[in-house]
């Protein structure tokens, strides 16, 4: 009876130490960058959540006026909408476990950078940043938080110091850069803007749509981050000098 007790006990100490091993095993995993290649799906949506984008960079090259004419308006909608629409009729090809229509996620992403674009056609820089921020900013946290894991936050253990330092990275290069073409265009009506002053205005509107990426929220994460980027854009931008 007692060498069972004693067979008993050990097993069960065995059992306590392995659970107490495998604990601390995904503790050091919570804090250690270890790439995990992502799966098809996660990059092909990826590649629709950035390739928008890419029209920031078009634009960059296409002469235009300040403010924007009707005709380029339309066709910024045009392949706003064309994107969007693709985007959704392929949506459960990217869905992700749980998640709705994603009408939410489209919705917020092209209004925001629509909105911005329609209401201050003077200074297309800033509907661009919008994007720019959307497109690199927010695909990129994902990306490489997602890619290489990482310490999480303190108040939001789903998302990763490394995807929110992503954020900033990338968002705060790309935004700046874009930010700064765009309102040193061979056309542009309103004083030139230096690199340094470009970044100075975009990197507050990154980091707080980086910040708000990653709360917890029942409101999708482009909405806010989309928000976010208008408002800090909008702000920062009537402080630029007019000389």
């Amino acid at each position: 009876m007692d060498s069972v007790k004693h067979e008993k006990l050990k097993t069960d100490g065995n059992a306590r130490s392995q659970r107490t091993v495998t604990v601390r095993a995904e503790d050091r995993d919570q804090f250690a960058l270890t790439f995990r290649p992502l799966p098809y799906r996660e990059l092909k949506r990826r590649f629709w959540h950035m390739a928008p984008g890419l029209l920031a960079l078009v634009l960059q090259i296409v002469p235009h006026r300040d403010p924007i004419s009707p005709t380029l308006q339309w066709t910024i909608i045009g392949c706003c909408v064309v994107i969007a629409g693709r985007i959704l009729l392929g949506f459960s090809q990217i869905q992700r476990q749980c998640e709705g229509t994603g009408i939410a996620s489209v919705s917020g992403y092209a209004l925001s950078v629509l909105m911005t674009i329609m209401l201050f056609p003077q200074h297309l820089e800033l509907g661009l940043s919008v994007l720019s921020i959307l497109a690199f900013g927010d695909g990129s946290a994902t990306l490489f938080g997602l890619a290489l894991r990482g310490p999480r936050l303190p108040w939001n253990a789903g998302k990763s110091w490394t995807g929110l330092i992503a954020f900033v990275a990338v968002g705060c290069l790309m935004t700046s850069w874009i930010y700064w073409g765009e309102a040193n265009g061979v056309e542009a009506v309103n004083p030139a803007v230096s690199f340094g002053l470009a970044l100075a205005l975009t990197a507050p509107a990154v980091l707080l749509a980086g910040l708000a990426e990653s709360v917890r929220s029942k409101i999708n994460d482009n909405v806010r981050v989309g928000i976010a980027a208008a408002l800090t854009l909008v702000l920062l931008h009537s402080l630029r000098p007019s000389w």
